[in-house]
């Protein structure tokens, strides 16, 4: 019996290990013919309102055997989804090819109430490494079995079928996303906001173009028109920050107009902005030489220094640019802000070979290009798909037309373009997008096209030659063409157009479709069509001075174009009709300065932002450096917004998240101009009081910016800076920053009283006005109504120069004491003593007869006491 069972162990075993040598080899060799596949289908939401939009999604347990990223190699084809509707009915979506996970999605509104049916179906294929999307069998890239089962099938799959209900009532989400803010509020704006974000710009002043003289500063290569973010209603002071030695510098130099510290020379550099995500960054330039130190990064709300570091990778770069891209693809999605830089210039003409990307949450360097073209102006691509936001700029070389991709450069050692992740080294060539030749001749003359302005939709080249080297006389003639900044397209030209002989003609701005000549000898406007190049208008005369032809620049925005010149003009054309809407000059400057006027400054020093063009009076180059302002004025109607005293040099001014910031030549300062945070302080005297008894409610609204704490103010504004009222900002704030004469009057901001009780009842009190003369006090007396505890709040709205703030005190009220008596009159206590006076006689009259009774009784017992004594003495005889 135990040989029987060892022999059948024995031969089990054997059959084991047979069974494993079988199964071992076979699986090696194994060609895979068929493969099995589960579909899934799922819609959302459900249940969902009758109307509005289902998101469908189907797809497969896992990938095809044979499908790789970038649309390499197969994906699940001819996949349809039946819906059946509850009258019965049936329509089926697709056939959809998935994506290489094997994912299909689609949307629709159901139009009926009631219960849907919706089931997947997939008719099976034959890998062969195709796909819709890619026909042409190609390597695969990240993906596919070892080795690839080409040729075997994949068999059929249906889902399960699910409902969908569809009721009456919709459905919202069930999340709520804030809505915009009504106080201060800062960065990052957390990422489900999403309406804030719908409202607010990014933060951003890229300095994507070079105004002259610069290094960088300019919002795009359109110009300085920031079109998302909000720009400052009053000229209130958030911070300052020093850049150099600056202002009058005291005897034995003359206290004059020409003798402050060096601060109108174009030779030195002294600011240059770039923001990002409102952080401002900035190169630091020393001495008269402009000599690169290193880079900062300030927090525009706090003015606190983020990070500085020395001057990139070599010690001698300029921060050239910022860029935000969002990006896109199967496996992320999201946005990444690069900081981007260059060698200083070894000379005046230097060009830079190289680009160098840096991190700006941490100054850390990324990447290079290098062997670059240096353009002076990019645009961010907000149109592109994949890469929201990618940096592109167009140059012509060798006589084609080339437009260039940051996206592209990046992605050029990205085997998927999955990732945006700069890094490494990159060559400019890898970036071209394409290259395309551009006309060379006009019916047999050679022409020599260049581009004269880039804009998202059209780039524009011209040909207008001339005898001078820097200003732009003509011959009489131009040649223009339009080609497609997409595509490299040629849209329309060239075209021969006639133009004033020997007139300085020149481009004045370009933007949405249009394009603006100017004639600067007689002070007239052109409007041409960027879409056909035709001339849609002009000449149109503008109003001006003899200054006016010095200089002038211009901007397209809000569909108007805006001129402003050395003569102290501003006007505004509508940019289709040439039709003049305002003229703003700056006025009679008396003996301010030499020309009448207050001259407006050109060199890209303008912003523009939030419905208001920022512009700087001034002139540099020769003195007196005499007084000046910054100027704001409403787009819309030409009126002056509010001016301070102020003047930029040549430094352009930039405006990100409410705030403008701008250098001061009057001081070699940064300003940041915005609305700050404000601080309410409220008490009330007596804590306890007694009811019918008034208590004095007092306090303060001080303004709480970081500048009021700074060096300079915190000094002389020991007890808090006042808050002060819009109308009296720019003067109030010129006496507080800016060492300028105290105004006399200064109005104050409202605070609104109320008293809450015990049931939590708030009870509006009075609304009081502060007094920035006196510490920005506001006071009222107030009587309590009845006996308990009370909370006091004071509430301060905002202003345009303030965020609201409120306090809040208690006071407590008790109950009155008992009424005292009321003192008698004469008459009352004549009338209350005569009845006491007969009683006090009657009772006179009893004692009289008591005392006579008594005096009686007395005299009896002294007789009785007498005649006992008398008969005892008898008795005893």
């Amino acid at each position: 019996m135990e040989k029987k069972a060892l022999k059948c162990s024995v031969i089990a075993l054997l059959l084991i290990l047979t069974s494993a040598f079988l199964v071992i080899p076979a699986s090696a060799q194994q060609r895979i013919t068929e493969i099995p596949t589960w579909l899934y289908i799922t819609v959302s939401p459900n249940p969902v309102g009758v109307g509005q939009t289902v998101y469908v999604n189907t797809f497969f347990s896992k990938p095809l055997p044979t499908s790789g990223m970038a649309n390499t190699g197969d994906m699940y084809e001819n996949v349809t989804v039946r819906v059946t509707k509850p009258d019965g009915s049936v329509e089926t979506y697709g056939p959809y090819v998935s994506d290489a996970l094997g994912g299909v999605w689609f949307s629709f509104a159901p139009d009926q109430v009631g219960e849907w049916k919706l089931q997947a179906f997939y008719p099976g294929e034959v890998l062969d490494l195709k796909n819709s999307k890619n026909p042409n069998a190609a390597p695969l890239i990240f993906g596919g079995w070892t080795p690839l089962p080409v040729g075997a099938h994949v068999k059929p799959a249906q889902s399960e079928v699910i409902t969908l209900v569809v009721q009456k009532e919709p459905v919202g989400y069930n999340y709520k996303t804030p809505p915009l803010p009504s106080e201060y509020w800062f960065r990052p704006i957390y990422s489900t906001n999403w309406e804030w974000a719908k409202n607010f710009g990014c933060g951003c002043w890229f300095g994507l173009s070079v105004p002259s003289f610069a290094s960088t500063g300019g919002y795009d290569g359109m110009g300085n028109f920031n079109p998302y973010d909000k720009a400052p209603n009053t000229a209130h002071i958030v911070w300052t920050k020093p850049t150099h030695f600056g202002g009058q510098p005291g005897q034995p130099v003359p206290g004059d107009q020409m003798s402050q510290y060096m601060s109108t020379t174009i030779a030195t550099s002294y600011f240059e902005p770039i923001i990002l995500n409102g952080i401002l960054y900035y190169t630091v330039y020393g001495g008269p030489t402009a000599q690169v130190t290193g880079w900062t990064a300030i927090d525009l709300r706090t003015g606190e220094t983020v990070w500085e570091k020395p001057a990139g990778q070599t010690g001698n770069e300029v921060l050239r640019m910022g860029t935000l891209v969002r990006y896109h693809s199967i496996q992320e999605f999201g946005c990444w802000a690069l900081l981007w830089s260059v060698d200083q210039p070894t000379s005046f003409f230097g060009q830079p070979t190289t680009y160098r990307i840096y991190d700006p949450f941490t100054g850390a360097y990324l990447a290079e290009i290098k062997n670059i073209r240096n353009l002076q102006n990019f645009i961010l691509d907000w149109e592109n798909e994949e890469a929201m936001g990618d940096l592109v700029g167009w140059y012509i070389d060798r006589g084609n037309l080339t437009k260039w991709s940051a996206t592209n450069c990046f992605m050029s050692n990205n085997w998927a373009r999955e990732t945006y992740r700069p890094s490494g080294s990159y060559d400019w060539s890898a970036g071209v997008v394409w290259s395309k030749p551009i006309p060379s001749t006009y019916n047999g003359v050679p022409i020599s096209l260049s581009i004269a302005a880039a804009t998202p939709e059209v780039i524009l080249l011209r040909y207008a030659p001339g005898p001078g080297m820097f200003v732009s006389t003509s011959f009489g003639w131009q040649i223009t063409c339009g080609v497609d900044a997409a595509t490299g397209a040629l849209l329309w030209g060239p075209i021969n157009q006639t133009i004033p002989y020997l007139q300085d003609i020149s481009l004045l701005a370009a933007r949405d479709g249009v394009y603006v000549l100017g004639n600067k000898d007689t002070h007239e406007v052109y409007g041409y069509s960027l879409k056909n190049g035709q001339q849609l208008w002009g000449p149109v005369k503008l109003p001006g001075n003899a200054w006016s032809v010095i200089s002038w620049d211009a901007e397209i925005a809000y569909g108007k174009v805006i001129v402003w010149d050395y003569g102290g003009y501003v006007n505004a054309l509508d940019k289709d009709t040439g039709k003049l809407l305002w003229s703003f000059n700056t006025g009679s400057s008396a003996y301010d300065t030499p020309y009448g006027t207050y001259v407006l400054w050109q060199f890209g020093t303008q912003s523009i932002a939030d419905g208001k063009i920022f512009l700087s009076e001034g002139s540099m180059y020769n003195p007196p450096l005499h007084p000046a302002w910054r100027l704001a004025i409403d787009v819309e109607t030409g009126q002056l917004v509010w001016k301070i005293l102020s003047y930029s040099g040549r430094c352009p001014g930039a405006v990100a998240d409410g705030f403008l910031v701008e250098w001061n030549s009057f001081d070699n300062q940064i300003y940041c101009f915005g609305k700050g945070p404000s601080r309410t302080i409220v008490e009330a005297k007596p804590a306890v009081t007694q009811v019918g008894e008034a208590v004095l409610i007092e306090g303060k609204v001080l303004d709480n910016s970081p500048g009021a704490k700074q060096h300079g103010i915190i000094e002389r504004f020991q007890d808090g800076l006042p808050a002060v009222a819009d109308e009296d900002m720019s003067p109030w704030m010129e006496y507080v920053y800016m060492q300028q004469i105290k105004p006399d009057v200064v109005g104050g901001v409202n605070v609104e009283l109320y008293a809450i009780d015990e049931t939590g009842q708030a009870t509006y009190i009075d609304t009081v006005c502060t007094d920035p003369l006196n510490g920005g006090i506001f006071r009222l007396l107030w009587t309590p109504p009845k006996q308990g505890t009370y909370i006091i709040s004071a509430v301060f709205r905002g202003t345009e120069s303030y965020y609201s703030s409120n306090a809040q005190t208690t006071i407590g009220v008790t109950a009155a004491p008992p009424a005292a008596p009321t003192p008698a009159t004469p008459e009352q206590v004549s009338e209350e003593v005569k009845p006491l006076h007969s009683r006090l006689d009657a009772l006179q009259t009893i004692q009289t007869a008591l005392i006579v009774v008594v005096v009686i009784l007395l005299l009896l017992v002294a007789y009785d006491i007498y005649i006992n004594r008398k008969m005892l003495r008898q008795a005893a005889k």
